[in-house]
């Protein structure tokens, strides 16, 4: 377990789910000031959270990708760098709702999509897709410029 007791890890982790402050609020249900404020630095971060937010890390495919990132990134430095009220669009399957998909980069700017789950064929433009595709060729790792709109 990944002990997330700082601001700037609870962003990355954040971030690294993909998921977006409201999203989380609605998890963990809590209001989303209390998310924002923990962000902010302007609170203590209770240690269940830091336990829900393993729970969540330890669920997805890549997990162990995720706490390396976790473990070997600049957290502080993207965390300076990120808007993080900007609405995170996390990639998956629109049929089964499969994470599991392999990306493949068509033309600049435009992917193809395909959910190894069912077999269902997408095309992307999103970030979502571009961060999805980075990730498959080089590992999960933390850029502010795989969360900014293009």
């Amino acid at each position: 377990m990944y002990d997330i007791n700082t601001h700037y890890k609870f962003v990355a982790a954040r971030f690294l789910l993909e998921f977006n402050s409201a999203y989380l609020a609605k998890l963990f249900g809590v209001p989303l000031s209390k998310i924002n404020r923990i962000e902010s630095n302007m609170c203590r971060i209770p240690a269940i959270y830091s336990f829900a937010l393993n729970s969540l890390i330890s669920q997805e495919e890549k997990s162990k990708e995720i706490y390396h990132s976790l473990e070997s990134d600049d957290l502080e430095g993207f965390c300076r760098k990120i808007n993080k009220s900007e609405k995170i669009s996390r990639l998956s399957c629109s049929k089964c709702h499969s994470r599991k998909l392999h990306v493949m980069k068509i033309k600049e700017g435009i992917y193809f999509i395909e959910c190894m789950k069912c077999k269902k064929t997408m095309y992307s433009s999103k970030d979502s897709a571009i961060r999805y595709y980075s990730w498959q060729n080089k590992g999960i790792y933390l850029s502010h410029f795989l969360y900014m709109k293009k």
